[in-house]
């Protein structure tokens, strides 16, 4: 070999391999838990994390659930304050000894190499929940997203490392989702997906399959996913081949199935209105009987008729505790002019008031 091409060897440098990123990570989160963590390793971190692709995955997928470090929460911040400063290459390595990254990744076989091996069963939730007819439920997630179940609803969640699906199979849900961009969280209704992330909103599968989606924070996107219009380009990962997808904002609600019939800009009253079945109220502001009827019918056994479809058109406007039939049935009949015949226990017929 001669002096120029050894010249030319010295100047290689290797590519550290994915251990080594896990080590690092591994490092990092030791340093990023303590109590009192110096501006200097701050930036430090923000420059390793810069640096690679594979530094950000390696930290994420290791850090996803050491919620004590609050630290996701903080790793735009960081990346904003670290804009204008010049990147500099691999400085985990130029600041810690050879050494001292042989202990980190002794420590991360050791130690972390069991919390990463329980780390995929802890990513995994393959669950099915459910409430009856009346019943409001709230379960929360393993990745600290919560769903809130209505009436008669039913869900079904399939999460893995890469991606958190839940299949709404009955009645509406509300989802506060906890934003993890590199696991995409999708709900699915009939023939129609709602992908969010970091967001609130409901969904509500309709009797004919058309799905309600009314967004309360942050933003979604929607799309139908029916065969006759995708063929086989569905598919759940951002960037891949699928559906084109329509985005609706903090305020808006869309309901659509095959194409989105409307799309709906709500003030904040208005929506509080629309999502007060979550405090256990319901609220009409000027609705047509006919709807209010089929709104409350989700929440009883009781089947409600109108005698008359123009009584149907009647405005309705009040406030209802969920669950409490009754109550509206007086209403009905003292404030809006209605007669209420309870034909049986199972059976209640409304009619104008003679």
């Amino acid at each position: 070999m001669t002096s120029s091409e050894h010249k030319s060897d010295d100047k290689v440098v290797p590519l550290p391999n994915s251990e080594e990123i896990k080590a690092e990570a591994a490092a990092w989160l030791t340093v990023l838990g303590r109590q009192d963590v110096a501006e200097s390793d701050r930036r430090q971190f923000a420059r390793w994390l810069g640096a690679s692709d594979r530094h950000r995955v390696a930290f994420e997928e290791l850090s996803a659930f050491w919620d004590e470090l609050e630290i996701l929460k903080e790793l735009d911040d960081i990346a904003e304050s670290m804009e204008d400063e010049p990147p500099q290459p691999r400085p985990f390595f130029q600041r810690r000894s050879v050494m001292a990254v042989a202990a980190s990744l002794a420590i991360f076989i050791a130690v972390g190499g069991i919390f990463y091996a329980n780390q995929q069963s802890r990513l995994d939730q393959r669950d099915t929940f459910a409430t009856a007819v009346g019943e409001q439920r709230t379960i929360k997630l393993v990745d600290g997203s919560r769903i809130q179940l209505n009436t008669g609803s039913r869900v079904e969640v399939a999460y893995t490392s890469s991606e958190r699906v839940v299949r709404l199979t009955a009645g509406e849900a509300y989802f506060d989702v906890e934003r993890n961009p590199r696991r995409p969280f999708s709900v699915r209704a009939a023939d129609g997906i709602v992908r969010a992330v970091g967001t609130a909103f409901t969904v509500r599968l309709r009797d004919n399959d058309a799905i309600e989606v009314t967004v309360e924070e942050g933003r979604v996107a929607i799309a139908s996913v029916s065969p006759r219009l995708t063929g086989d380009r569905e598919s759940t990962r951002d960037g891949a081949a699928g559906p084109p997808m329509l985005q609706l904002t903090a305020g808006q609600s869309a309901i659509f199935d095959e194409r989105v019939d409307k799309i709906e800009h709500m003030e904040v009253p208005e929506l509080n209105r629309k999502l007060s079945w979550r405090q256990g109220m319901l609220a009409y502001s000027g609705e047509r009987l006919a709807d209010v009827v089929a709104d409350i019918s989700r929440y009883t056994d009781v089947v409600i008729e109108i005698s008359d479809p123009a009584l149907g058109e009647k405005p309705v406007a009040g406030y209802f505790r969920v669950g409490e039939v009754e109550a509206l049935l007086d209403s009905l009949e003292l404030s809006f002019g209605l007669e209420v015949e309870r034909v049986n226990d199972r059976l209640v017929r409304l009619s104008e008031a003679s």
